[in-house]
């Protein structure tokens, strides 16, 4: 466990307790800091002291140097949670689990990746790379665990830190040997207010980047061409990738099929490449690399039939993604949906055969699909189980060949899950029992 010296008998204030605040109170405790925590929306945990769970209302404010602030919780919108607005009127430093990890002081190279979609993919297979060419690495940050828990791999190794839209927003110290954006689009508009600041808690990977560190993306996303191109960054090397660079490595890999997935596995080939790894090393690493679950991930695959679960679409963006990988789809899609709605997944819907509407929002989603094409069967399942089943029975009627039953939701999943986890397991367990009846 980490141990940051400075916060040794000082009191620190903790906002949120999901996984990144739960990490944090611990390195804590275990800093020996003097904690104070509170969750509007939990229950008080059992590694932490009645004495230390109190409102934020009643918190020592003028004795506090230092709040934690967990991820989904804004630190620079103008609406202000109370606490944070308490931190700033006493001249609290706010910080999140980013600029905590930062405190650990690591010594490792530290390699950022973040994106609106495919982020965790390139993160894992880049991981999935250096482990296999015993590379003493770590994955960590928005993907793995919480990164102030981990244990650094030292100066020859690396982490590997996945970092969200909300960890870039509040992250302020962070230090960075190399990095990646995978694409930017609409997402999580109700957090940042709107799409400019979105993408502006994107690019401040690019300020994270030390001197002469290294910066990769996709050299045909026209909207970071435009950017990087606009802006003048001095002593920073830009890698602009090539998607068809990843071809030659593939090898035809289920887990790594679509043309999203070639700018994933191009980004990933190329950073490992910066790390000294050959050609031959990283093609023998992507032979074994499953993937991951929830994204993409097949469920069940016969010479006719594929059941793919792509829970963690949850915007149209990466649902296109989906769609644009397969043809004779049988969609089952709702939630509770975003700002964009289907999005861009509205210019694939001819390679879609039947639809499934789930979710509280059904009539919504069945409006959107309505306005930009008439002539696809829609069914009203509400439930994951009803949508699951009936796709099933008709794709087997169908007699189509190499047809795919494709679970990519468009939207989040909240209105009926915990998490785009929850909803994946769901989705999986249905289909498991599916096929121990001999249904499929």
């Amino acid at each position: 466990m980490n141990n940051i010296y400075i916060y040794k008998n000082k009191d620190v204030g903790i906002l949120g307790l999901g996984v990144s605040g739960l990490a944090a109170a611990k390195v804590l405790l275990n800093s020996k800091a003097n904690i104070f925590v509170f969750d509007d929306q939990k229950e008080k945990p059992s590694i932490i002291k009645k004495s230390s769970w109190i409102n934020y209302n009643y918190w020592p404010w003028e004795s506090i140097k230092t709040l934690v602030v967990s991820p989904g919780i804004p630190i620079n919108n103008k609406e202000k949670h109370n606490a944070i607005k308490l931190a700033i009127d006493n001249n609290v430093q706010i910080i999140n689990d980013i600029d905590l990890f930062v405190e650990t002081n690591p010594k490792a190279k530290i390699i950022g990746v973040t994106g609106t979609n495919g982020k965790s993919t390139t993160a894992a297979l880049l991981f999935h790379i250096l482990k296999f060419n015993k590379i003493k690495s770590v994955i960590c940050g928005n993907f793995g665990i919480p990164a102030c828990s981990i244990k650094d791999p030292g100066e020859h190794g690396v982490i590997i830190l996945e970092l969200s839209s909300y960890q870039l927003d509040g992250a302020k110290n962070l230090s960075l040997d190399m990095a990646a954006i995978i694409n930017i689009t609409p997402d999580h508009l109700d957090y940042h207010e709107n799409f400019d600041r979105y993408v502006s808690c994107k690019l401040k990977i690019i300020n994270f980047l030390k001197t002469n560190g290294k910066f990769f993306f996709d050299k045909s996303n026209k909207l970071l061409n435009k950017i990087i191109d606009s802006k003048k960054y001095n002593s920073l090397k830009f890698v602009r990738i090539d998607k068809n660079e990843a071809k030659n490595f593939t090898n035809d890999n289920n887990y790594l099929k679509g043309t999203h997935n070639e700018i994933n596995a191009s980004i990933a080939i190329s950073i490992a490449k910066k790390l000294s790894i050959n050609d031959n090393k990283i093609q023998l690493a992507i032979k074994s690399f499953k993937g991951l679950s929830y994204r993409m991930e097949p469920l069940y695959i016969s010479e006719n039939l594929q059941i793919i679960n792509d829970s963690k679409s949850t915007n149209g963006e990466s649902t296109a993604a989906a769609l644009k990988s397969f043809s004779n789809i049988f969609w089952i899609v709702g939630g509770k949906p975003k700002i964009d709605g289907i999005g861009h997944a509205k210019n694939f819907l001819d390679k879609v055969v039947e639809i499934f509407l789930i979710g509280n929002s059904t009539n919504y989603f069945s409006k959107e699909i309505l306005k930009f094409n008439r002539k696809i069967p829609q069914n009203e399942c509400i439930t994951l189980e009803k949508a699951t089943k009936l796709a099933i029975k008709k794709s087997k009627k169908s007699k189509l060949k190499n047809h795919v039953i494709l679970f990519s939701p468009s939207a989040a999943s909240f209105d009926q899950f915990k998490n785009f986890e929850d909803r994946g397991n769901k989705f999986k367990q249905i289909v498991n029992s599916q096929v121990d009846k001999g249904i499929i």
